[in-house]
């Protein structure tokens, strides 16, 4: 009996997660407010709002089991469904709020910055004194892609952060920003470390592999294993990491190779940096998540010969015209040996540093792959000033 699959956001990770499950003999299902989403171009989607369990409940009554491809949906209302989805509720709640992923970090032993939770706005100037300048404030809920944070380099600062519930955070003196995705259902498997780069907070660039040694690679494989397990999540988990130099003036770090190493935060979905698993590796994160929800074995993935790089292609580095065809755009289309992918995700609207797609390049080195995917992009129609 074909197994159907039930996915809460019909976003590009949901459209690729859909692909690969259709390829495992999946039926799929998907469920957004926005009927223009990504993946409705290509495969069913129901309409509703987060908050609403009867249309929620409707939705997985068509499923035998329920994903997601972002955290920002309502637990309250999963649980009034009873919908019970892959990872679970447990996991969501944990890695959907600041403070419970924090002190998760915190009673798991795992290193992170330190921090302190201020619930209360009215208390916010004197917590970020007594914590300590300079600091970063967090919201404790809803926060991504670099929203809903604010530096406070001192007190004057303090005036910036709106009436809300946050973190208090220590500033990690970044080298480089890495991450890891581990696969796990009867045994846990990690991809091939990625490096990342961001612009205005937003992912700019993934390398594949990561330009550390091999020794800070096995730590941080094996601290995102660790939490894994301790999460007992099933899925995919992906862990963000801080890597420094030098140590956080207040934080416990693991030290490794001269690095001190730092997890800053958890998705537990398919990630923006492991699309470049699409062709680096042997199995994609969709592919493994998918073998997962279809309860089918899962191998460790193989990082294939040469470097990588993933560029995200962002509402700033593409005019209307490419958008406008994006169903037409192809490998074909570059003159760039080494350019292996070049989607774009049908979206709708034009706001600021807005994801639009990803273009995947390889090389014999992760600079070369660098160079390359950053050159391609540039002829993607670029906007002119």
């Amino acid at each position: 009996m074909t197994r159907r699959v039930g996915i809460l956001g019909a976003g590009q990770l949901g459209a690729m997660l859909a692909t690969a499950l259709v390829k495992q003999g999946a039926s799929v299902v998907l469920y957004d407010r926005d009927a223009s989403a990504p993946a409705s171009k290509r495969f069913r989607v129901l309409t509703g709002s987060w908050s609403d369990p009867q249309a929620l409940a409707a939705f997985a009554s068509e499923c035998d089991v329920v994903t997601y491809e972002r955290e920002h949906v309502d637990v309250e209302a999963l649980r009034a469904a009873k919908i019970v989805p892959v990872p679970s509720l447990a996991v969501l709640e944990t890695t959907q709020n600041r403070a419970k992923e924090k002190a998760f970090l915190a009673s798991a032993r795992l290193p992170h910055a330190a921090f302190v939770v201020v619930e209360d706005r009215a208390h916010l100037g004197e917590a970020a004194s007594v914590f300590g300048f300079p600091c970063i404030a967090k919201t404790i809920v809803g926060g991504y892609d670099g929203k809903g944070q604010w530096l406070l380099a001192s007190a004057g600062d303090v005036g910036r952060v709106p009436d809300v519930a946050v973190v208090l955070e220590d500033v990690v003196p970044i080298a480089i920003e890495v991450s890891c995705i581990v696969a796990r259902a009867d045994e846990t498997v990690a991809f091939p470390i990625f490096e990342n780069a961001h612009v205005a907070h937003v992912l700019d660039t993934t390398v594949l592999p990561a330009r550390v040694s091999p020794e800070v690679a096995s730590a941080v494989a094996q601290l995102a294993c660790e939490a894994a397990q301790i999460l007992d999540v099933r899925g995919l988990l992906t862990t963000e990491f801080f890597l420094a130099n030098e140590p956080a003036a207040r934080s416990e770090s693991t030290a490794v190779d001269g690095m001190h190493i730092y997890v800053n935060e958890f998705a537990p979905r398919p990630h923006n940096s492991g699309h470049v698993t699409r062709v680096a590796c042997s199995s994609s994160q969709f592919d493994l998540l998918a073998k997962v929800l279809m309860n089918a074995p899962i191998e460790a993935p193989k990082l294939l010969s040469g470097g990588f790089a993933m560029v995200n292609v962002l509402s700033e580095h593409c005019d209307d015209a490419l958008v406008s065809r994006a169903a037409a755009i192809a490998i074909g289309d570059h003159a760039h040996s080494g350019i292996d992918e070049v989607m774009l995700y049908g979206k709708a609207g034009r706001s600021p540093r807005r994801k639009l797609g990803h273009l995947i390049a390889h090389a014999p080195d992760a600079e070369g792959a660098m160079a390359l995917a950053i050159r391609a992009r540039s002829t993607l129609n670029p906007v002119r000033p």
